[in-house]
């Protein structure tokens, strides 16, 4: 038994042999020193007959002391049965030691394993840029030098949180709108509806003081015409297109219906006549627009 594990120690021994004979690594810095989180480059390279497989190490493999950036192929060239591969590793280093050492393996495909063959160690020398800390009473003497001048930095829209805050916003609108839409629009056309009596009052009213003043048949035409508009535009019934005969059957108020004849012979017949047809039109309008406005509040 004790003999069968001794052979096979000797041939593991002499496969790994042959291989560290057939495959032949190098590894070294491109630059002698190196500093404090500065890139310096490692080329590692391997030649190897053409039937073996070598693998390089990649990204999680340890690089201690350092650490890997980023690593670039270079192609494989065969000759005579013997391959050529490189990597160059591009490689950083954050640590103070004064010497740093690195050795790396490839790795040979083997049936069951890999067997890794190292390059020899590469040294770097740590390259200080501060050659020796002052004490603290040499730095108070250090002049400062100052510049206050403004530096002009592009500003960058954070679009992330600016889409967050977007559709936060969109999303409180629209509960909002749904929760109190009903409410919000009742309050504009109040408003909308009121601003709107207030200006016929005053207009109608300028219109009537005019006519009073100055009679005259175009005057008082407009002046009716301002009343049927508003009218028209409260009732949504085409009021500036009826006669005072249809006005009449669409409205049972007497006094009104009196008040449109009288203002038709006014028009008419170019005779003056008393103000109170006007004030009855206008407190028409005034009596259409509370009810308007009663239904709209109780709706």
């Amino acid at each position: 038994m004790c003999s069968r594990v001794f052979v096979s120690i000797i041939f593991s021994f002499s496969v790994t042999l042959s291989f560290s004979q057939n495959v032949k690594v190098r590894g070294y810095f491109s630059a002698d020193s190196v500093r404090l989180g500065k890139p310096v480059s490692y080329y590692l390279t391997a030649s190897y007959p053409q039937k073996n497989t070598v693998l390089f190490p990649d990204s999680s493999y340890s690089f201690a002391p350092f650490e890997l950036q980023k690593k670039d192929f270079v192609a494989t060239v065969t000759k005579a049965g013997v391959s050529y591969d490189s990597v160059i590793y591009t490689l950083t280093s954050f640590e103070i030691d004064s010497l740093q050492l690195l050795q790396l393996p490839v790795f040979v495909v083997q049936e069951q394993d890999c067997t890794s063959i190292y390059a020899e160690t590469d040294t770097l020398l740590f390259s200080k840029m501060v050659p020796s800390l002052p004490d603290s009473t040499q730095l108070e003497k250090i002049p400062l030098k100052t510049n206050t001048n403004y530096f002009q930095v592009s500003w960058l829209l954070n679009y992330p949180i600016l889409s967050i805050v977007v559709g936060a916003i969109l999303v409180l609108l629209l509960v909002i709108w749904l929760v109190f839409g009903k409410r919000i629009k009742k309050y504009f056309t109040i408003k909308r509806m009121t601003k709107n009596h207030r200006d016929f009052i005053t207009q109608f009213s300028r219109s009537v003081e005019s006519v009073t003043a100055d009679f005259s048949t175009k005057g008082t035409e407009a002046t009716l015409l301002i009343w049927k508009k508003y009218i028209e535009q409260l009732n949504n019934k085409p009021y500036t297109k009826y006669t005072t005969k249809e006005i009449s059957e669409q409205e049972t108020d007497a006094r009104l219906v009196a008040s449109l004849g009288a203002i038709d012979r006014m028009i008419y017949a170019g005779m003056q006549d008393s103000n109170d047809h006007f004030i009855n039109l206008k407190n028409f309008g005034e009596d259409q627009f509370n009810i308007k406005l009663e239904e709209l509040k109780n709706g």
